[in-house]
Parts: C-alpha cells; sequence; structure tokens
C-alpha cells in the first residue's frame, strides 16, 4: 500500500512540473527576413514622381543696328535708333522631379535590429514640356529691320528652356523631391512593421550644383 502511494504521488510531481514547464516557457517564434519582400515592394513604385514645379518665363531678346568706326584714330560705337527690334516671348514650362526605383536592391538596406536604414537612388529631374502663348509675343521692328523669323523664334526658345534648366540649383526643387519621396515611402516601411522613428530614409550624397546638371533631362512630346 505504501509503494501505491508512492508510485502515484511520483507521477503527480512529474504532471506538475511538466504543466508548469509549459506554463511558463514563452512559445518559439521564427524569424521572418522581410527584407526580400520589402525589396519588391519598393521597386514596384518604379519611377517615383515626387515634386512638379510649373514656370512661366519671359524671355526677351533686343538687339540694335550700330555703327563703329574710327576717325583720326579715335574709336566709335554709336546705336541707331530706327534700327532696332525687341520682342518679349511668354514661356510657360513643367519640370517634374522622380526617383527610379527599379533598380533598388538590398544593397539599398541596412538593418540593424529594429532599426532600419534605407539609401534612396540619385533623384532626378525631367523638363517635359515647355509652351509659348503666342497671343501674349510683345515685339517691336524698326521700319528698317526684318520681322522676327520662324528660326528666331525657336532659337530664343531653346534658350529660354536653356534658362530654365540653369535655374534649377536655385528653385530646391531637388531637396523638395527627397523629402517627398522619404514621406511617401515611410508608410511602405511601417505597413510591414517598422516603426516610423525606426526608419532612417537618406541619399547617396549631398548633391553640388555641378551635381544637379547631371540630374537634369530634356523629354519634350511634342
Amino acid at each position: 500500500m505504501k509503494y501505491f502511494i508512492l508510485v502515484v504521488s511520483s507521477l503527480l510531481l512529474l504532471i506538475t512540473a511538466c504543466t508548469n514547464k509549459n506554463s511558463t516557457e514563452e512559445p518559439t517564434v521564427k524569424s521572418i527576413d522581410t527584407i526580400p519582400m520589402l525589396v519588391t515592394q519598393v521597386q514596384q513604385c518604379s519611377r517615383l514622381y515626387t515634386t512638379e514645379y510649373r514656370i512661366h518665363k519671359i524671355i526677351t531678346h533686343n538687339d540694335e543696328i550700330k555703327l563703329s568706326g574710327s576717325i583720326m584714330k579715335h574709336d566709335f560705337n554709336v546705336d541707331l535708333p530706327l534700327g532696332s527690334r525687341r520682342i518679349a516671348i511668354p514661356m510657360d514650362a513643367t519640370l517634374k522631379a522622380y526617383i527610379d526605383l527599379s533598380s533598388f536592391s538590398k544593397k539599398n538596406i541596412k538593418h540593424k535590429g529594429n532599426e532600419l536604414f534605407i539609401t534612396l537612388p540619385d533623384p532626378k529631374v525631367v523638363l517635359t514640356s515647355t509652351k509659348i502663348d503666342h497671343n501674349e509675343v510683345k515685339e517691336y521692328v524698326a521700319l528698317t529691320r526684318h520681322n522676327f523669323t520662324d528660326a528666331e523664334l525657336t532659337s530664343y526658345e531653346s534658350q529660354g528652356r536653356e534658362h530654365i534648366i540653369a535655374s534649377i540649383p536655385q528653385m530646391g526643387i531637388i531637396e523638395q523631391a527627397q523629402r517627398s519621396a522619404a514621406r511617401q515611402l515611410v508608410p511602405l516601411f511601417t505597413a510591414m512593421g517598422y516603426k516610423e522613428y525606426n526608419i532612417t530614409i537618406s541619399f547617396r550624397k549631398k548633391f553640388t550644383i555641378r551635381d544637379l546638371r547631371q540630374l537634369v533631362e530634356v523629354n519634350i512630346k511634342d
């Protein structure tokens, strides 16, 4: 009888120990690598347009016939008032900034604990359209001069485009594109379980004025 009681007591202790062990241990959770999924999600954004600027510019040109020469070893240069031509051409242009994410890969991602560090590709700026308001073109042509030709007007329009492109560094469009890209992509990362305060989005470098020229494209469709 004593032997039977001893066996039953031992079984009860064993069952209690197993029950306590199962209740105190946390279930093992397998770590899931979310990086490949994250890369795929970002690549699907493809060309991410972030900023659009509409520019209004007045292109001006002024040329005059000058009479120059030399009298008794004295040089002279005189404007002839009857030979002047002036023109003012209003131009509207559209600039768009985008980031090409099609080549985004694991190289653009660093993962440290719960922190996520993203380096985005260089932004690009594209001049997508220019338009001349021909009804608002103002010109003055002296009687002794010929009117502006279509070739000249085309040349002035091309110069206007170049002036717009040259002024891009002063517009802050690259900086705006970077901020906009970060705002658009953060929700994508938080949806995958990352906390916003653990996400850092940066770019390869701070661009100089010389760099910015290389980031500009012209893609005007007639």
